[in-house]
């Protein structure tokens, strides 16, 4: 009985070795968007740091901030999981808050308004100022007052010796209406560029 016992414990140990889940660069291509099950897509290059920090654009009376964070190993629904740049943000005109959503921000979710890991280089998809080997964000943005969806670029820059980031938000569109039902109105958070900087 003793050996039965003895065998089962090295199959099971054996097939727990075998099974490991793999490790893929997050660069690497999934299939029909579903990734491979139980994958690790990992920033193994590490091309997602440098990014982390709150960020502040002011002008006149508008203040905008965003707070980023690279988030490690986040759950796809069990899927599949995945390095992240998520973040948050906060608006406030005229000394009323349109809009705060910074305290959503957690080391584990990947269900923030900002959200996303492709990384751009050159001048690819409208950044006709950039270096040649330049690295920038494109994330998916989510306008919390609203049910507009968009992506935001973020490009790191220097503003008078101080770490900023360039922003460029723009909407590709509400979610879907049912016909003959109103449009939803428009968000606070105004498309367009923005200087940041690190605060």
């Amino acid at each position: 009985m003793k050996n039965y016992i003895n065998l089962a414990i090295f199959f099971v140990f054996l097939n727990s070795c075998v099974a490991q889940s793999p490790v893929l660069d997050i660069a690497t291509p999934k299939e029909n968007f579903t990734g491979v099950k139980g994958a690790y897509y990992k920033d193994t290059k590490n091309i997602l740091n440098g990014y982390d920090g709150t960020y502040v654009y002011t002008s006149g009376t508008t203040i905008f901030k965003i707070k980023l964070q690279k988030n490690i190993m986040t759950s796809r629904n069990g899927q599949f999981y995945e390095d992240l740049v998520v973040g948050e943000y906060q608006l406030i005109e005229n000394g009323i808050e349109k809009v705060n959503t910074l305290n959503q921000l957690t080391t584990t979710s990947n269900l923030n308004n900002i959200r996303g890991k492709r990384v751009l280089t050159g001048n690819v998809y409208g950044c006709s100022d950039c270096k040649p080997d330049e690295k920038r964000l494109r994330l998916g943005f989510i306008e919390a007052t609203s049910p507009h969806i968009g992506e935001i670029d973020i490009r790191k820059t220097n503003v008078n010796g101080k770490e900023a980031i360039i922003v460029k938000i723009w909407y590709t569109g509400p979610i879907a209406v049912k016909e003959g039902a109103p449009l939803p109105k428009d968000g606070v958070v105004i498309a367009g560029k923005y200087t940041m900087i690190k605060q």
